[in-house]
């Protein structure tokens, strides 16, 4: 081969008769076949392989069949971020005359999404008290196509009786769909309580080291494959990289969120105890008005994600940002550091004043992400800034 070919060419293929103990990283949007026949068998899901990037890649398969396992469910598709995974779900879903049940206290883009995006499509969104599975049952039409809540809110933890809800949805045909994105899998599986679709902003805790940005639903194959062609067509197809850095975070989920879990629970304690907070959210303490539904749903501690209230309000919030030096402003969470951020300047600054009053998010609210540091430094940089 002449110069030219041997540097187009070159490269690619290295035999080898051991293999990798990591998987690659599969760095390629095309793939090439032997025959037309090859090309027709995998294009058509006759055997397996990959044809181009946007329907998928051997990266995106391992961290859906990772993440299948770990929620015990039949699939997953893997999506560039939650709300990628969200537009694939409910495109999959919904048609223009739908209804669907919601949340009152969803994270805001996803509640903005809802009354503005899938309204534009011609589906209409209750919102309700999730918390009260009376209201939730109350609010459906014989229009619902779905209900979908979080299964720990964001940002003031409140909790959702999947178990409640998922009987009576099933004999109606209603998908119960729950983000788990707080929980994930290491405390909370959502599927063995009854939901049918569990959703997943993969940039959290389930990658867990703040490195990506992906999402990814879980649930039975028929509607993963309807997910699947909607993903593909609206190009929110997870890339090969991301997809490898979750995987290798997925690794050490378990151990990270019993740690993460267990400093939480700490911090909130200490929280509790302190004069400038008037209210602390954790589901892990008995102060938590759904402390017994979270002991009856968590099995290896009650999360990592604690909300408080500093007492004065704004003001006080901006002398607690600059009174600490550990803990750092991110507007995200889930990193294996510990985090702060102000839902109403942050997730939520798109909901009017009367909107955020209404589901409890208030001028002095604080939400943490509890990393993996020692507990006493967390606890002492928190003292300096409250003091």
């Amino acid at each position: 081969m002449r110069f030219e070919t041997i540097a187009a060419r070159g490269g690619r293929d290295l035999p080898s008769a051991s293999r990798p103990l990591t998987p690659p990283i599969y760095q390629t949007s095309v793939y090439a076949f032997e025959s037309m026949e090859t090309m027709e068998a995998v294009w058509e899901g006759k055997e397996p392989g990959f044809v181009y990037g946007r329907y998928g890649s051997p990266n995106t398969a391992m961290l859906e069949a990772m993440m299948a396992a770990l929620e015990g469910g039949e699939a997953a598709v893997a999506c560039a971020s939650g709300m990628g995974a969200l537009t694939a779900l409910f495109l999959s879903l919904l048609a223009p005359g739908d209804h669907l049940v919601a949340a009152r206290d969803l994270y805001g883009t996803t509640t903005a999404f809802l009354n503005d995006d899938l309204r534009r499509l011609g589906v209409e969104t209750s919102f309700v008290d999730a918390t009260d599975p009376a209201r939730v049952l109350a609010a459906l039409t014989p229009r619902t196509r779905a209900v979908y809540v979080e299964a720990m809110s964001n940002p003031l933890l409140k909790l959702v009786d999947l178990e409640a809800l998922a009987g009576e949805l099933r004999g109606r045909g209603i998908e119960l769909i729950a983000d788990s994105s707080f929980a994930t899998p290491a405390i909370l599986r959502p599927l063995s309580l009854g939901a049918t679709v569990v959703h997943h902003s993969a940039t959290k805790f389930i990658s867990g080291h703040g490195d990506v940005t992906g999402g990814i639903v879980v649930g039975r194959r028929e509607l993963m494959e309807r997910v699947r062609a909607a993903m593909i067509r609206v190009g929110t197809n997870l890339g090969p990289f991301d997809a490898w850095l979750t995987c290798r975070g997925l690794r050490t989920l378990h151990v990270r969120l019993e740690r993460q879990s267990a400093n939480a629970l700490a911090v909130a304690r200490f929280l509790e105890g302190r004069p400038e907070v008037a209210r602390v959210y954790y589901p892990g303490l008995p102060s938590h008005p759904q402390h017994g539904l979270a002991q009856r749903l968590f099995k290896n501690g009650a999360g990592a994600m604690c909300s408080f209230d500093i007492k004065g309000g704004a003001p006080a919030v901006e002398r607690f940002m600059s009174g600490l030096s550990l803990i750092e402003f991110a507007p995200s969470y889930g990193d294996v550091v510990t985090t702060w951020t102000y839902p109403a300047r942050t997730s939520h600054r798109r909901l009017s004043e009367a909107a955020k009053a209404e589901i409890g998010i208030g001028p002095g609210l604080v939400r943490l992400s509890v990393g993996l540091e020692a507990v006493e430094d967390l606890m002492d940089d928190l003292a300096a800034a409250l003091g």
